[in-house]
């Protein structure tokens, strides 16, 4: 695939995305503590807090991801920022408060407080491997800011999104993510509603895009063409964030219970009008470029590229690949957090690689090898697909004992949910595997 961006747009491209890296080198300078990696030092306030959780859930699947999904099935693409919001809300109204005062570091270690070691271990392992697939959407919308740019192949674009996201994951850990979440807010706005804005003025308004919509293919269903994958798809979300290591892992490094609900509410009113944003921008392609149905993740890069000067478009493309790249690296540090400390820390891996900081950058490496392969499994896939799975598998693990640990406060006893809460992931699976058949 050969480039169609003159060499203004390529260099502009490459300063603005140099010196937003940069910056996010820089800002891993000052971690001296493990905890200071993966909790950066209990010190965050609630826009803090509402940093990380934006910097690393509203990525490639909230943008490019939703862009796609409205080109391809219309208004049920809001349901992944909507179920983002919603759970966000929750977050603050009812589980911040319990979380934080724990003091702990992993959410499977606030479950193995409850219902034993054995159940944390098993957690752990499910929402790494939950945060695994959602790190294959990030993979994919990388690569299609990539190829639009630089029309890289796929090889060259998802080995350059690899070497990106460790360069991110390693050197800043959790003050990274919140020093890239404040950048990604900003420059998030800034895109979306800048090209939503454009898209209503190009289209002529929102009825005269919707005049020249199929009228056949339920694009402003809310649920979709099916009510049931529907419902299925935003309970995900809801209950996926709600269960996620790298968003509780932003209320575990609150300064106080204040700023980590404070932070959740914040993101909860953040984060659902990105996905309209992105619908309008998706109608409007699917109103007036039909051609784009062949290649679909391209909706969005097409767009910046067709409807913007060279310089800005390429500024804007330079945003969204951190928007992508800060959620990939930060959903990679909530695996290598659960990883370390509910699994490794406990028989002694690594031991040979000196201070515990250093033990959990090369943790995080190999988390993100690990990654590679299950990638690669799915490069020519939907982005939001992936993220609903990914979401679900998380909830499935993790939110009906957390639940039952916050709201039952009696600890007697709870060991005779342990069966229910092993087979609830099970049980996930096999209609996930019957629903898609």
């Amino acid at each position: 695939m050969v480039s169609m961006q003159g060499p203004l747009y390529i260099t502009v491209f490459l300063i603005a995305f140099g010196c937003i890296t940069v910056a996010a080198l820089r800002s891993g300078r000052g971690l001296r503590e493990s905890t200071d990696f993966s909790l950066a030092g209990r010190s965050l306030d609630s826009s803090g807090v509402s940093w990380v959780i934006i910097g690393t859930l509203v990525g490639g699947a909230s943008t490019l991801g939703t862009v796609q999904m409205a080109y391809s099935q219309g208004v049920s693409a809001w349901l992944f920022t909507l179920g983002s919001g919603i759970a966000c809300l929750g977050l603050g109204l009812f589980f911040a408060k319990p979380l934080r005062e724990e003091e702990v570091v992993t959410v499977a270690e606030y479950l193995g407080r409850y219902f034993g070691c054995n159940f944390q271990s098993y957690c752990s392992i499910l929402t790494s491997i939950g945060m695994f697939v959602h790190v294959v959407a990030q993979f994919l919308a990388s690569m299609a800011i990539l190829r639009s740019v630089f029309g890289f192949s796929d090889a060259v674009s998802f080995l350059l999104t690899f070497v990106l996201i460790a360069v991110f994951v390693v050197a800043g850990g959790m003050v990274g993510a919140g020093l890239v979440g404040k950048l990604k807010f900003y420059l998030l706005y800034a895109i979306m509603i800048l090209c939503a804005g454009f898209a209503y003025y190009k289209g002529g308004g929102i009825h005269a895009i919707l005049e020249r919509l199929p009228k056949d293919a339920g694009m402003l269903s809310l649920l979709g063409h099916s009510r049931f994958e529907g419902l299925v798809d935003i309970s995900s979300m809801v209950v996926g964030v709600i269960s996620t290591q790298i968003y509780l892992q932003a209320i575990f490094s609150a300064k106080d219970v204040r700023a980590a609900r404070n932070g959740a509410f914040l993101s909860a009113a953040i984060i659902p009008p990105v996905g309209l944003f992105g619908i309008v921008i998706g109608l409007y392609l699917r109103a007036y470029v039909p051609e784009l149905e062949a290649n679909t993740a391209q909706a969005l890069p097409y767009f910046l590229n067709s409807s913007f000067p060279p310089a800005l478009a390429a500024f804007f493309s330079a945003g969204l690949l951190l928007i992508v790249l800060g959620t990939g690296s930060g959903l990679l540090l909530g695996v290598t957090t659960n990883i370390y400390v509910d699994c490794m820390q406990k028989v002694g891996c690594l031991a040979c690689f000196g201070s515990e900081l250093t033990r959990i950058r090369v943790c995080s490496l190999l988390v993100l090898l690990l990654s590679l392969a299950l990638a690669a499994s799915g490069l020519h896939s939907a982005i939001l697909k992936w993220s609903y799975l990914s979401m679900g598998l998380r909830g499935s693990a993790v939110f009906a004992g957390l639940c039952i640990a916050v709201f039952f406060k009696e600890r007697e006893g709870f060991v005779r949910f342990l069966p229910i809460l092993y087979f609830i992931p099970i049980a996930y699976l096999i209609v996930m595997i019957r629903f898609s058949m």
